[in-house]
C-alpha cells in the first residue's frame, strides 16, 4: 500500500524481464488481435451524470463494480468516472463531504439523491477501441489509476479494463520471488473500535482501498471501499437516513462490516501463489501474517506495477 522501491523488489523485475515472464510479446495469441477489446470486459455498465448517488451505490454493490463510466444517455460519450473511493470520499471520506455540509446542512437522506455528477471524477483517462494492452499499462501506471474506460473515435465508452484484468492475465507467469520481497511492510491499519467515518477519513487520506484491522499486532479482519458502500445502502442504515439519525450510524464500528474470514499468506510464500490465491478467491489484497502477527500486505497493484 505504501510505494516500494530498490533491493530485491527491483532485481525480482530484473529477473522477470530476463525471463520475459510478465512481458506482452510472451502473449503472441494477444499480440496478433492487438486490440485492448480482448481482454476489456464489454458491454461496459454505465451510467448518466444525473444518476442519484444512492442509485450509482446500489449498482456497484449489486455488480460488484469499484467503477462506472459516466456517459451522455443518447451520445454514450464518456463524460466522467465514478468510484467507490468517490462516494466514499463524499460521504465523509474527504473534499467531497463539503457538498453534503454546505448544500444540504448535513442532512444524508437529501445529500444521497445528489446527481453524480457532482461526485464523479471528471477527467478520466481513457484509452481508444484500437489500442494494444501495453497502451492501457502505460496510461493506468502514469495516472495512478485502478481502472480505464475503452472508447472509440467519438469518445463512446464501449468497455473497461482494469489492473486486475490485466494483473491476472499473467498470474501463470508471475513467481520466482518471496511476497516478503514485494508487499509492503508499512501498512496503514485501524483498530477494531474504529468509527466508519473515522475510516473513511483514514482511506481517503492515504489513497487506500481498504484498511486491515489489528489489535495488539493480530489480525481481527479487513474492511474495504466496498464494504462501506454495502453499509450505506443497507436497508438498515436507509431507516436511519430518513429518520436524520445518520451521524449515530456513522460511529458504528468497522468490525461490524468488516470480512473477518480473512484469507491470508505467508511472507515466506512465492509471489505465484499468492496471485494465484487472489485470483481463486476474487480478492485484490492479501494480509501478510507470520505468527499470527500482521507484517505486511501485498495488493493487485503490487502485480500489475511489476508488469512492463
Amino acid at each position: 500500500m505504501a510505494t516500494r522501491r530498490g533491493g530485491k523488489r527491483e532485481t525480482f523485475r530484473r529477473g522477470l524481464r530476463e525471463k520475459s515472464p510478465l512481458a506482452l510479446k510472451a502473449h503472441s495469441a494477444k499480440k496478433r488481435k492487438g486490440e485492448i477489446m480482448t481482454l476489456a470486459r464489454s458491454p461496459v455498465v454505465t451510467m448518466a451524470p444525473t444518476t442519484p448517488v444512492y442509485d450509482a451505490i446500489r449498482i456497484m454493490t449489486e455488480k460488484g463494480f469499484r467503477r462506472i463510466p459516466v456517459v451522455d444517455p443518447g451520445t454514450k460519450r464518456l463524460r466522467g468516472i465514478i468510484t467507490a473511493t468517490d462516494i466514499v470520499n463524499y460521504l465523509g471520506g474527504g473534499e467531497k463531504f463539503q457538498i453534503i455540509q454546505r448544500k444540504y446542512g448535513g442532512n444524508f437522506f437529501k445529500a444521497i439523491n445528489e446527481p453524480v455528477r457532482s461526485v464523479m471524477t471528471r477527467e478520466v483517462a481513457s484509452i481508444l477501441t484500437t489500442a494494444k494492452i501495453g497502451d492501457a499499462i502505460k496510461r493506468m501506471k502514469t495516472r495512478r489509476i485502478g481502472g480505464i474506460p475503452v472508447v472509440d473515435k467519438e469518445n463512446r465508452a464501449w468497455a473497461i479494463v482494469t489492473e486486475r484484468d490485466i494483473a491476472f492475465l499473467f498470474t501463470r507467469r508471475i513467481g520466482g520471488a518471496k511476497v516478503a520481497d514485494v508487499m509492503s511492510k508499512k501498512v496503514v491499519t485501524a483498530k477494531p473500535e474504529t468509527h466508519i467515518f473515522e475510516a473513511e477519513k483514514t482511506m481517503i487520506q492515504h489513497g487506500f482501498r481498504r484498511l486491515p484491522i489489528v489489535r495488539n499486532g493480530k489480525l481481527s479482519g479487513i474492511v474495504t471501499v466496498m464494504d462501506i458502500l454495502r453499509f450505506f445502502g443497507s436497508g438498515r442504515v436507509f431507516k436511519h437516513l430518513q429518520s436524520g439519525t445518520i451521524i449515530q450510524v456513522l460511529q458504528t464500528s468497522i468490525l461490524e462490516i468488516a470480512v473477518k474470514d480473512v484469507v491470508t499468506i505467508e511472507p515466506e510464500a512465492d509471489v505465484g501463489q499468492a496471485a494465484k490465491l487472489m485470483q481463486e478467491r476474487k480478492v485484490g489484497a492479501l494480509p501478510v501474517v507470520q505468527n499470527e502477527r500482521l507484517v505486511g500486505i501485498i495488493t493487485e497493484r503490487d502485480f500489475f506495477k511489476l508488469i512492463d
